[in-house]
């Protein structure tokens, strides 16, 4: 605990505002394609829940590209401001006993053009106060907070969603209100642009070079690759696993319960949580102390195999026995992933840098979904391949870029000295 004071103030306070941001958004923002469904039908929904995406998207890579020019903090408070009057709208669009579906789909996809142009400048913010040794400590704790949060908001949305929505969007208002005014009073603003990168007369011939200039960082790109493929395995637990668990499993006796494959996947789904936020807590001191590269390859490893396994077998015992090593293995690699992240990106460009990150855990999930397609047309056998593949190919994509990742790590320290 000592540790996590000693990290820069910024950092502090974004960990209390990401905890308390993500417990509020969890109570309402995973129920909203029920809203939706139950007002504009299955079909609309999805429609507007892909154009808040691609919003996101976009608003992400202006995102980055303005908090590199006008700052960190200028960005967060402009940000966090038009949040608020969405969440106040969103509050009015839903008052009890008065309903209005379309102007809560106007501001729900406002928000999410909000939530881009926040991310990237609150991510680089992070790096932009830490070194290379406190980025492992400070993604553990951001890591554990996130998920400890997105599990107690998600329990308490199911349980006052659909009686009690008035409620969370007061309580998700607030919560931004309280963002704002910590973030305006109390985080110091951490990039202060050069004046000659706010003369720029082309706004979007800039944003296009931009960009340009971060792709042709073909050792971030091969990073990001090898994170899409990472990442898309966890995302197959809730797309062609929960699907595979739902038809194979049926009325299975489990400590004298009998369970459904649905049955199966909640509880799994509540295992890996709880795993997350109590193995977090066990290992975080102990990941720092030790050889940063095996710690990463074994927790790899253990990701991985654990689930190949549950992307294939129908026994219980087994699903739920793997599962803790699939999550140890995250838990393990995920703060120095996260910091290797941290190394790659140059100070000047670190909101594009981020925002291009965003794009690559959209694309996870996308392979996530093409997953569930190919279930359909692949046998067992081949949909655990292709499980195993995607995770093999991230290692050694990432083995064989980690010695460009340390030179540039040891080139930015020395910069920075």
């Amino acid at each position: 605990m000592s540790d996590f004071f000693q990290l820069h103030r910024n950092v502090r306070l974004r960990v209390i505002i990401i905890f308390f941001s993500t417990l509020t958004s969890n109570m309402i923002f995973p129920f909203m394609s029920i809203y939706f469904a139950r007002y504009i039908g299955i079909s609309a929904t999805s429609i507007i829940l892909s154009i808040a995406i691609l919003c996101n998207i976009a608003a992400g890579m202006l995102g980055g590209y303005f908090s590199d020019r006008i700052g960190r903090k200028k960005l967060m408070i402009l940000s966090e401001g038009l949040r608020v009057i969405t969440y106040l709208m969103l509050l009015l669009s839903n008052l009890p006993g008065s309903t209005f579906p379309y102007i809560t789909i106007v501001f729900f996809v406002m928000n999410s053009i909000c939530s881009g142009l926040y991310g990237p400048a609150s991510e680089a913010m992070l790096l932009d106060v830490t070194n290379s040794s406190q980025r492992k400590l400070m993604y553990s704790i951001l890591y554990w907070a996130t998920n400890l949060s997105i599990a107690l908001g998600g329990t308490l949305g199911a349980l006052l969603f659909n009686n009690h929505l008035f409620i969370l969007f007061m309580l998700l208002l607030l919560s931004s209100i309280c963002s704002f005014i910590i973030t305006y009073k109390f985080i110091v603003e951490t990039n202060m642009p050069q004046e000659e990168q706010n003369k720029k007369r082309n706004v979007f011939k800039d944003l296009f070079l931009n960009y340009r200039t971060v792709m042709k960082d073909s050792l971030f790109i091969l990073f990001i690759l090898s994170s899409m493929l990472l990442f898309s395995i966890e995302s197959h637990l809730a797309n062609f696993i929960a699907i595979r668990l739902e038809n194979n499993i049926h009325n299975v006796e489990l400590l004298n319960w009998t369970l459904d494959g649905i049955q199966v996947y909640g509880y799994l789904r509540t295992e890996n949580t709880i795993l997350v936020i109590a193995l977090s807590i066990i290992f975080t001191q102990f990941i720092k102390k030790w050889h940063e590269k095996r710690t990463m390859f074994i927790g790899f490893s253990m990701y991985i195999l654990g689930y190949v396994i549950l992307s294939y077998s129908n026994q219980v015992w087994i699903l739920f026995g793997i599962m803790v090593i699939a999550v140890l293995g995250e838990v393990l690699f995920v703060p120095i992933y996260e910091s290797l992240l941290g190394d790659l990106a140059p100070e000047n460009l670190r909101g594009s840098y981020m925002a291009l990150n965003k794009i690559a855990t959209k694309g996870a999930s996308l392979i996530g979904a093409i997953g569930v397609y190919l279930a359909h047309v692949l046998s067992p056998i081949g949909i655990t391949v292709f499980v195993g593949l995607s995770g093999l190919i991230a290692i050694l994509l990432l083995y064989m870029i980690m010695p460009a990742i340390y030179e540039r790590r040891k080139q930015n320290n020395e910069y920075s000295h």
